[in-house]
């Protein structure tokens, strides 16, 4: 139970105290942000379309425009339900490789643990090259989630067995995150399955936390990279390679 609330402010510290963990947390919501704006707009201007294909089955080109914008109109609304139920999915997939890096770095300065070479130029191609591990990694989690979230979903079809699924779905999105600092370490599933078990009380608690803060709108877009923060500093701690404050 130890370090669930204390390991908070220190999350939010690595993140706002350094520029470039500042950047790496904010850069993929922006991204995501451009991409989901770049389809409205294309979206938009694109209604004209719409006239030209009513125009053809409707004489009058008043009603062919009134048509045309109620369905653009539908379109919109469309959209945005689209974007509230995969935004925090596509942020996510953006953020592997930056969460990795962030991640790596709120160690190093934690601990104290150089993971990546202080030359710049040797730092850049570390990360070139870790960036195709990262999603494949990021491939087997998504195949490990969707067994678990199958599971889950089996398991809510049964009331008595709610609290079980819940607590599967809790324990997952913290296991998501806790990756980035078993990867690191190259551990294997061995490894990582005993700190799973190790820590379940913390990591399940935790990943409830976050589950319900993904519900929240606006806010869950910066959720992965406040996780990342949070449970690197959270596995740190229960590794007992830092103290947090009381």
């Amino acid at each position: 139970m130890k370090g669930i609330l204390k390991a908070f402010p220190m999350a939010f510290k690595m993140i706002l105290t350094d520029p470039v963990n500042f950047v790496l947390s904010i850069f993929p919501t922006v991204m995501a942000l451009a991409l989901y704006l770049f389809t409205i707009v294309s979206a938009y201007r694109n209604s004209d379309r719409l006239v030209a294909f009513f125009r053809g089955y409707i004489y009058t080109s008043d009603q062919a425009t009134f048509l045309a914008t109620l369905v653009t109109g539908i379109l919109m609304i469309f959209l945005f339900f689209v974007m509230s139920w995969t935004f925090v999915i596509v942020v996510g997939i953006i953020a592997a490789p930056f969460n990795s890096l962030l991640s790596s770095r709120i160690e190093t300065k934690l601990v104290q643990k150089v993971y990546m070479d202080e030359d710049q130029s040797k730092a850049l191609a570390q990360v070139k090259m870790s960036m195709g591990q990262t999603f494949k990694n990021e491939a087997k989690k998504l195949v490990f989630i969707g067994i678990v979230a199958v599971m889950a979903f089996l398991l809510n079809l049964f009331p008595l067995f709610y609290p079980l699924g819940v607590f599967l779905v809790a324990t997952l999105v913290a296991v998501q995150f806790v990756d980035y600092s078993w990867s690191r370490r190259n551990m294997h599933f061995g490894e990582c399955l005993k700190d799973v078990f190790k820590n379940i009380i913390p990591y399940s608690i935790s990943g409830a936390i976050f589950l319900l803060l993904v519900a929240i709108p606006i806010v869950n877009a910066f959720i992965p990279a406040l996780a990342t923060s949070y449970f690197t500093v959270l596995f740190l701690y229960r590794q007992k390679k830092i103290e947090l404050a009381p």
